[in-house]
């Protein structure tokens, strides 16, 4: 039993020998002298022992104790009825253990320490960003598109700074357009004009283009006789059709003045003919877009609508026009004002053109009657042609 104890792995304080029924044999500490029974003094741990004796060849026991005061271990032998049991003391034995679990525990709460720091600080930053996103927002729903976010990294809320200004750049795109071509430009020609640098600041340039007006003819007449609400609802029918015909053939729609339209069309650093051919296919179509109006007019017992239309080209300043404030992308001049004096001339259903128009398009286009005119706040009469609206421009060249 001494031997027992001397042995290095062995943290035991007592040996003992006993037999099947827990009888001492034989034991190593003194104090155990006059003990003849293992359990006999009730001890929790002798009693434990004693019946996992029982059950099984060999095993490990606690004391009661949080470390356990005492820890055992027996061994029953295959050549005899005996088994060795081993005391030690639960705070040497478990010491390792003890050791580990508050390394252990120490080590626990510097991760939680770290985790919660880097969450703090994780959070902390996409919190921040989110705030700068959410205030970049309002700005944004107040008009003021600011300058784009930094983006900073390349995780998720980088991605979401990026499409933010991605986003961002769209709106200011868009409301660029409609707050300088207004919201009845075909896109393609908008953006072809923002590439162009007299688009984006205030002025022009003097160029040739080809000038469109339409009016309808009796219109305040039949206004008076209708309620507000039903003149208005004519007008938007009217200007519905009208504006995807205008927007078809690449036509800049500069106004609406009550029932009438002002619209040019632009040959940019290209030829004029092709622009002259689409202003007069863009006459044509709206004239004969009346008919479908007309027959919405009728089922809501409203009356039947006649325009006028009158076509002009000519030298005039493109550009915009406005403050800083507020400017439109529009045309100036007196070729203008001739164009209006035209449209004054043209009857229900006409398209009137002038000489201009008429030199571009002589070879191609037939032509209903022709006629001099005095024309308000011109010295000279002007030549002006009717066109013959029964004619197919799809072929014409």
């Amino acid at each position: 039993m001494e031997d027992i104890i001397k042995l290095g792995w062995w943290q035991g304080d007592m040996a003992c020998l006993v037999n099947d029924s827990g009888r001492f044999l034989a034991h190593t500490e003194w104090m155990m002298k006059g003990r003849g029974q293992l359990g006999e003094t009730k001890d929790p741990l002798e009693l434990a022992i004693l019946e996992a004796m029982k059950r099984r060849p060999f095993g490990t026991l606690r004391g009661p104790g949080h470390p356990p005061a005492k820890v055992a271990g027996f061994y029953r032998m295959e050549q005899a009825p005996w088994a060795i049991i081993l005391f030690a003391t639960g705070s040497r034995v478990l010491a390792p253990i003890v050791r580990f679990r508050g390394y252990f525990a120490l080590g626990g709460i510097l991760c939680t320490v770290l985790i919660i720091v880097l969450i703090r600080s994780v959070a902390g930053k996409m919190v921040h960003s989110i705030k700068e996103i959410s205030q970049a927002a309002e700005n944004v729903a107040q008009g003021d598109y600011m300058t784009p976010m930094p983006q900073g990294s390349q995780d998720e809320i980088g991605q979401l700074i990026n499409s933010f200004n991605v986003m961002v750049q769209g709106l200011k795109e868009r409301d660029f357009i409609t707050n300088t071509f207004g919201r009845y430009v075909d896109q393609e020609i908008a953006r072809e004009l923002m590439r162009r640098p007299e688009a984006a600041r205030l002025g022009g340039q003097k160029r040739e283009v080809a000038i469109l007006i339409a009016d309808i003819r009796g219109f305040t007449a039949v206004s008076e006789s209708l309620s507000p609400e039903a003149v208005i609802s004519m007008l938007n029918q009217y200007f519905s059709h009208m504006v995807e015909v205008i927007k078809k053939r690449k036509g800049i729609i500069v106004d609406f003045f009550g029932d009438g339209v002002l619209v040019f069309f632009d040959p940019l650093d290209g030829p004029a003919e092709p622009t002259i051919h689409r202003v007069i296919q863009c006459a044509m179509e709206m004239q004969h877009e009346m008919e479908p109006i007309n027959r919405e007019m009728a089922k809501q017992g409203l009356p039947d609508l006649a325009m006028g239309v009158g076509l002009n080209a000519g030298q005039v300043v493109v550009g915009n026009i406005g403050s800083e404030v507020r400017a439109k992308y529009g045309i100036v001049g007196s070729a203008v004002n001739l164009t209006q004096r035209i449209q004054e001339v043209a009857k229900g259903g006409e398209v009137v053109i002038s000489s201009s128009i008429y030199g571009y398009s002589h070879h191609y286009l037939h032509i209903k009657k022709s006629f001099d005119v005095q024309l308000k706040g011109f010295h000279q009469p002007v030549n002006l042609y009717v066109i013959d609206g029964s004619q197919d421009l799809s072929r014409a060249k």
